[in-house]
C-alpha cells in the first residue's frame, strides 16, 4: 500500500490495506517513500502511522521490483506507473496480472475487495465501505501507542464531563490555494451556523471544542459560545488532536479526512455527526461513498 498525504489520508490507506490482509492472510507492506523525498514545491509531510498500534511493515526496495513497480522514491513515480500500465494494456497482458492498482475514481470501487495475493495499491480510498467489515479490528489498531500528554488529558476530561461537540474548521490550503478552492469550494459560514443550530436543537447544553489549522482566525471570526474550548490553541500534535476529536460525544466535520476520522473513531453509540453535503465545488464530481449512512449531511 502506497502511503501519502496527511494523517487522514494515511488512515484511509492503512484501513484498506489492513482489511485486505485480514481477508487474505497476506502481510501488509507500506510504501512510505513519499515521506522521504517529496515532489518539488511540496512540504515534507509527517509519516504518522507509527504513532498508532498498526499492523504492517515498511516495504523493502526489492518488494517493488518483484511485482513490476518502478522506484517509488522517484518524484515522477505515479506518472511512470500510469505510462507503464498503459503500455501493459496495449502490449503485455501478462504484466497486467502483476496487480498494480491505481485508484481511478473517488467513489468506492467494490472490485478492490477481491484483490488476493501480491498487489501494489496507490490511491486515497476514502470510503468506509472498504473496511466496514473489519471496523472493530481497525479501531483497535488505531489507538495511540503512548498515553496522551497531560495537557491533552485535561481537555479530554472536560469532553467526557460535558455534552461535547468537536468542531473542525479547515482553512490553510483549502482557502489559500486557488486550485483547491476551485476543486472543493469554500465551506461557508452558513454550513457551520446550520450545524450549530442543529446540535443545539438536539442536545441539552452542548459545549463546543474547536479544532483548526488557523485557530486564531476562527476565534476572532466565528462564534461558538463563551464556554467554547479552542483545542488547537494548545499546540498539540495532530495525532493527539485526532484522539481528542474522537473523544467528543458528537462531531461537526469539515471537508477533511482528518475530521472524518475524528468522527469515525468516536465510539459513542448515540453520536451525532454532521458533514458537508457537497464535497466538491462542481456538481460533475461527487463523493457519494464518503459519508456513512448514519451521519447527517447539511
Amino acid at each position: 500500500m502506497r502511503v501519502s498525504g496527511g494523517i487522514g489520508n494515511q488512515l484511509f490507506q492503512y484501513a484498506l490495506g489492513r482489511a485486505l490482509t485480514l481477508e487474505s492472510g497476506a502481510p501488509l507492506l507500506l510504501d512510505i517513500s513519499s515521506y522521504i523525498k517529496p515532489k518539488p514545491g511540496e512540504a515534507l509531510r509527517a509519516y504518522t502511522l507509527p504513532r498508532f498500534n498498526i499492523q504492517g511493515e515498511i516495504a523493502a526496495h526489492s518488494d517493488f521490483g518483484s511485482i513490476g513497480v518502478p522506484d517509488p522514491a522517484d518524484q515522477s513515480f505515479i506518472a511512470k506507473l500510469k505510462r507503464r500500465l498503459i503500455r501493459a494494456r496495449e502490449s503485455d497482458e501478462a504484466f497486467h496480472q502483476r496487480r498494480i492498482i491505481l485508484e481511478g475514481a473517488f467513489n468506492f470501487i467494490p472490485d478492490i475487495l477481491n484483490v488476493k495475493g501480491n498487489a501494489f495499491l496507490a490511491g486515497v480510498w476514502q470510503s468506509e465501505k472498504y473496511f466496514k467489515d473489519h471496523a472493530d479490528q481497525i479501531r483497535k489498531d488505531l489507538v495511540l501507542k503512548e498515553s496522551l500528554s497531560s495537557k491533552a488529558l485535561e481537555i479530554q476530561k472536560q469532553m467526557r464531563e460535558s455534552q461535547s461537540v468537536a468542531v473542525h474548521v479547515r482553512r490553510g490550503d483549502q482557502v489559500s490555494d486557488p486550485d483547491l478552492v476551485k476543486k472543493h469550494g469554500l465551506l461557508t459560514d452558513e454550513y457551520y451556523s446550520s450545524a450549530l443550530k442543529y446540535m443545539k436543537s438536539k442536545l441539552s447544553d452542548p459545549r463546543f471544542f474547536v479544532f483548526s489549522d488557523e485557530i486564531g482566525w476562527v476565534k476572532q471570526n466565528m462564534g461558538f459560545g463563551a464556554d467554547a474550548v479552542y483545542v488547537s490553541e494548545s499546540n498539540l500534535p495532530d495525532y493527539e488532536e485526532l484522539m481528542l476529536m474522537a473523544s467528543c460525544k458528537h462531531q461537526i466535520i469539515a471537508k477533511s479526512s482528518f475530521s472524518w476520522w475524528g468522527a469515525w473513531l468516536n465510539q459513542n453509540p448515540n453520536k451525532i455527526v454532521i458533514a458537508p453535503r457537497q464535497r466538491f465545488a462542481s456538481d460533475s464530481q461527487e463523493a457519494k461513498d464518503l459519508i456513512p449512512d448514519s451521519w447527517i449531511e447539511l
